[in-house]
């Protein structure tokens, strides 16, 4: 089968205005001493009057901000369900939110109709990533031999068959997958009916995977994925919008403001990457913090940027670089290319369909 591809201002009790008898109006907050990194509290949320931090890393559901192509994509996925397919994929950069989108389209569907097993991490041997899909299915698993497995799963997929529910496996990271595991989860795509698939799995992965789905040793797989789709950063005209309800969904009644010209500066150094968004998000609220601040314009965007990439090039030991490309490396090298531009040579290298 062919491809489908588509391309009210709010003042905490720790920020209140002060009125000086002359006609400046001053921020205050209760704690002016200079924020320590080694301190794991967030000194910015009461400032800020938040409940939690807007601008996590960790891909949390309740922050989903519906873009166009996250709209799009889990239109895919819903066509790709109705019409009972085995395969589908939907591919992407690092940062554009993958794992929340899988998350979010797993919990939309109707558990009376799906059951639903979400692998975050494929690196592992047939036998295990079988223990893994079976946990995931609340499946009891008495055995590691894989035969036995795999027995468990087909009996499994046909009694739900039978009592009319589906059985939906998202597979994250599976750029990841070895060649041996994806040629084992093509087999388990063979578990069908005379008109239909019992199993669908849909691949969430960086766009890596498209050079190995070419590959003459995956074409067998790359002939069963029905539908793919390649997600897209967030537009300039959405960024206003992502922030806006990031800041609302944390709790904020109007404390802190973002301009136009600080969204214009975030989106040309994140070109739209929900992941670095956050980052600079984040410290621009403690920027605001320590600076006693309350609107976050072009100029503090420019200042984060320029703290955060002097701060990578006085860190910059061994040590410090190992973890911080393990946690962040994307951010790092996107920070700084956009404050260098003259003298850095292209960091990344663009997929092109």
């Amino acid at each position: 089968m062919g491809h489908t591809e588509v391309s009210g201002t709010y003042f905490s009790d720790a920020a209140v205005p002060l009125h000086n008898e002359g006609s400046d109006t001053k921020l205050l907050h209760k704690n002016s001493k200079a924020y320590n990194n080694t301190n794991m509290e967030i000194p910015y949320l009461e400032y800020c009057g938040l409940t939690e931090k807007p601008f996590g890393l960790t891909p949390d559901p309740s922050f989903y901000f519906e873009s166009r192509s996250y709209r799009e994509a889990t239109d895919h996925l819903r066509f790709f369900i109705d019409q009972k397919e085995g395969f589908a994929l939907v591919y992407g950069d690092v940062g554009l939110g993958k794992t929340t989108i899988s998350r979010i389209f797993l919990e939309n569907l109707d558990k009376k109709l799906f059951h639903t097993a979400l692998i975050l991490n494929p690196i592992m041997e047939e036998a295990e990533f079988l223990r893994q899909v079976l946990k995931e299915l609340a499946v009891p698993v008495f055995t590691t031999n894989r035969e036995e497995l795999l027995e468990n799963l087909r009996d499994f997929l046909l009694d739900e068959y039978r009592e009319g529910r589906e059985t939906v496996v998202v597979v994250d990271e599976a750029q990841l997958l070895s060649s041996q595991l994806f040629e084992f989860i093509r087999v388990l795509s063979n578990f069908e009916t005379d008109k239909q698939k019992i199993l669908h799995i849909i691949l969430f992965a960086q766009p890596e995977i498209i050079q190995r789905l070419v590959e003459p040793a995956m074409r067998y797989l790359a002939q069963r994925i029905t539908v793919i789709y390649r997600l897209k950063a967030l537009a300039e005209d959405e960024i206003f919008l992502y922030i806006h309800h990031r800041l609302l969904r944390a709790g904020s009644r109007g404390f802190v403001q973002f301009t136009d010209d600080a969204v214009k500066e975030m989106y040309r150094t994140a070109q739209g990457c929900p992941r670095l968004i956050n980052v600079i998000g984040d410290r621009c609220l403690l920027y605001l913090y320590s600076h006693t601040k309350r609107i976050v314009d072009g100029a503090v965007v420019r200042a984060v940027l320029k703290e955060e990439s002097q701060t990578l090039m006085r860190k910059g030991t061994r040590k410090y670089r190992k973890a911080m490309y393990a946690i962040a490396g994307c951010i790092a090298l996107s920070l700084l290319a956009a404050l260098f531009k003259s003298y850095l040579a292209p960091i990344s290298k663009f997929f092109h369909q």
